[in-house]
């Protein structure tokens, strides 16, 4: 089973999924800051000498003005996370989006219980580490912090980012169409001074996913994804994939009131032809993505907007783009699209193990957080700062929840 704990020091951990939004206890300095996700990070993973869980992947968000300071907070990073973690370091990355509320880190956990019959290990693919989940009859695959180098163009770093994903999954006898759910982070993501003369990022990102993707059958839909801005860093993936089991089920969902991502039309793609692909490409996302391992239910919600077919709601109001924001996650898991997939539940009353709530503007903060907090339950609640991926959006939302 896929697990996914947001850590909080000092908070207790209940037995199965644990999600809880993190920030560091102490420390003014950016250093001070770390060592103490670190400090707490040690605790976390071995409670008084005896491991409890075993980390697949984390990700630093930090803020970082440049390119420069990105790299120099990287390195002091990995640094940490070298000394604490030794020979076990699992995928990790460190994205640019600063975390709500003056605090310059946070970090993200997804782990996995250890038990009998699944095997944790990590492993390396050149400098890249990653972390394998082998639960017998089928394995997960945890990679994330796949990028370029600091001069590279959008479009090296994103072709960097997918070969090293390729590589990965290919050592692990895997292609690019197990993965269930992937992260795109794509610096300056959006913004376009002259859309008729330039490439707009993401459109050059879109392109280069189209460029590794159309080889691919997918036939379970593409996976559950986001694609959301960064202060700096050009591209960076993340992604977990499945093998193929008769223990394993995967289902795309699909949104009744939005045009699949995949399927959008030309008028909706900004900026001139990239050269790539010789057109430009629709975002090969699924809306949603059910994945079910061994019996345990856990539904994927993509990075989502206040799009309605394909067009943008509310452009200037980020109050009524939040609301149009949750009403189309509700849709998500419509009736029929549980008949569909086989399952029933009341959207409006279950419990998300973790949400990521990426919004433009600092100052919109306190209005985003007030109406997710009314309209959504949640164990946890990450707020973010980034550019979403189109230039009228102002807030964006993921998440996963779990259900039989």
């Amino acid at each position: 089973m896929v697990e996914q704990i947001i850590v909080t020091s000092g908070e207790h951990l209940n037995a199965g999924l644990a999600f809880e939004s993190f920030k560091p206890t102490g420390g003014k300095s950016f250093t001070k800051q770390v060592e103490n996700c670190i400090e707490q990070l040690s605790g976390f993973i071995i409670p008084e000498g005896e491991a409890r869980y075993f980390v697949t992947q984390q990700t630093f968000f930090i803020s970082a003005k440049s390119r420069e300071e990105y790299d120099k907070r990287s390195l002091l990073i990995m640094e940490k996370v070298s000394k604490c973690c030794g020979e076990m370091i699992p995928a990790t990355s460190i994205v640019a989006q600063s975390p709500a509320r003056g605090s310059e880190i946070v970090l993200e956990l997804i782990c996995t219980r250890a038990s009998k019959g699944k095997e944790i290990i990590y492993k390396s693919a050149g400098a890249l580490s990653y972390t394998l989940v082998n639960h017998g009859n089928f394995k997960v695959v945890h990679a994330t912090g796949l990028m370029g180098g600091a001069g590279d163009s959008i479009q090296e770093s994103a072709e960097k980012a997918f070969e090293s994903a390729v590589d990965i999954l290919k050592r692990e006898g895997l292609s690019i169409s197990h993965i269930i759910r992937q992260w795109n982070y794509v610096e300056d993501i959006a913004h376009l001074e002259d859309p008729a003369r330039a490439t707009q990022n993401y459109q050059v990102f879109n392109d280069v996913r189209a460029k590794y993707y159309d080889p691919e059958a997918f036939p379970m839909g593409y996976p559950a994804a986001t694609g959301i801005g960064m202060t700096t860093g050009g591209v960076i993936i993340g992604f977990i994939a499945v093998s193929d089991s008769d223990r394993v089920e995967v289902k795309p969902i699909r949104n009744p009131r939005q045009i699949d991502a995949h399927q959008y039309s030309k008028q909706v793609l900004v900026g001139k032809v990239t050269g790539i692909m010789g057109e430009k490409c629709t975002p090969k996302f699924e809306r949603g993505k059910m994945v079910v391992l061994d019996g345990a239910c856990n539904m994927y919600v993509s990075g989502t907007a206040s799009i309605v077919g394909e067009l943008t709601l509310h452009p200037d109001d980020v109050e009524k783009q939040t609301i149009t924001t949750i009403e189309n996650i509700f849709e998500l898991f419509s009736r029929e699209n549980q008949r569909e997939l086989g399952v029933r539940f009341d959207v409006r009353t279950i419990e998300f193990s973790h949400l990521r709530i990426y919004v433009k503007r600092q100052e919109d903060f306190p209005k985003v957080e007030a109406v997710c907090k009314s309209m959504l339950n949640s164990k946890s609640f990450l707020f973010l700062e980034s550019d979403i991926c189109r230039e009228d959006l102002l807030v964006e939302i993921e998440g996963i929840f779990s259900t039989n």
